[in-house]
């Protein structure tokens, strides 16, 4: 009894979420928001090995894991998905969340035309003809749903809050800085989402007994900040980055890139790198810190 207890409760922690919908209604959208939520995402997996997927990744590994299904999937038939629903709820329970998620016909039309993909089941160019086959495969399979979405008229920050409330995730997820310092001698590194050329400020290189040292030393750190203009400076980084923060939350976006460079990359940037990942220590928000020279 124990034991069927303590798998019970091991089934009850895991989330397997099946994504099902007409292409072009926002399943991509909706892979990537449970990605960024903790989902392992995988996208038209063909249907035969979903049982073994699920075996390895969430029993076996205890992972979380989100899965689409379209008409693109191999050996999609709508009594196999619809069987495949049924199993899987009667294993895993409230554990599993079938999603379906929708979109009126015009909305996918205006999609398309606006991305200029091509759509999956498009034959000899007839769009309206490959939509309506997709809408009809589709039929009925919205009545195996926990969750059902129309994503007409939505853009994709508020239909991915939806989702996410819909499941019971948090909306609004942190978005953790990556502070780097850099030389600009060996280039701005492409993670760089905000780049500070921190070479107006005084330059520890012409001390002689501070041109040994890096920006991680406090002689080196009070050296340069007591540069009028470091205060200032640090100040409106600061503020841009408490500017941003709650709008980049909004859209799900999953990381920051701040990045401060100097001619050599061990001195200014190192110091500056430094007291932003202070001041985000302080706020408890959450970063990484890395010095590309050092």
């Amino acid at each position: 009894m124990d034991a069927l207890v303590q798998s019970n409760q091991d089934i009850a922690r895991v989330r397997i979420t099946i994504v099902i919908g007409p292409s072009g209604a926002g399943k991509s959208t909706a892979l990537n928001a449970l990605e960024d939520a903790g989902f392992s995402a995988v996208d038209n997996l063909p249907l035969s090995l979903i049982d073994q997927y699920i075996a390895l990744e969430v029993e076996t590994a205890g992972r979380q894991i989100a899965l689409a299904i379209d008409m693109r999937t191999t050996g999609f038939e709508k009594k196999v998905v619809e069987g495949l629903i049924t199993n899987l709820k009667s294993k895993f329970r409230e554990a599993c969340q079938i999603i379906y998620i929708h979109a009126n016909r015009y909305e996918i039309i205006k999609r398309y035309q606006t991305t200029r993909r091509h759509h999956p089941l498009v034959k000899d160019g007839n769009l309206n003809e490959a939509i309506e086959t997709d809408f009809a495969a589709m039929r009925g399979i919205h009545e195996f749903a926990d969750v059902i979405l129309d994503s007409t008229g939505s853009d994709p920050s508020a239909f991915r809050a939806n989702l996410l409330s819909r499941l019971g995730l948090p909306a609004l997820n942190p978005v953790p800085l990556s502070i780097l310092s850099f030389s600009f001698r060996k280039g701005i590194p492409e993670t760089a989402d905000y780049v500070f050329d921190a070479r107006f400020l005084a330059n520890p290189h012409w001390k002689d007994e501070l041109r040994k040292l890096t920006g991680k030393n406090k002689d080196v750190q009070h050296f340069i900040q007591a540069d009028e203009g470091f205060e200032p400076f640090m100040q409106n980084v600061t503020q841009i980055i408490q500017l941003i923060l709650p709008a980049l939350q909004k859209t799900g976006r999953p990381q920051l890139g701040i990045a401060f460079g100097c001619t050599g990359g061990r001195h200014r940037s190192v110091t500056s790198a430094e007291y932003l990942a202070s001041w985000a220590k302080d706020r408890k928000i959450k970063h990484v810190l890395e010095h590309l020279e050092l």
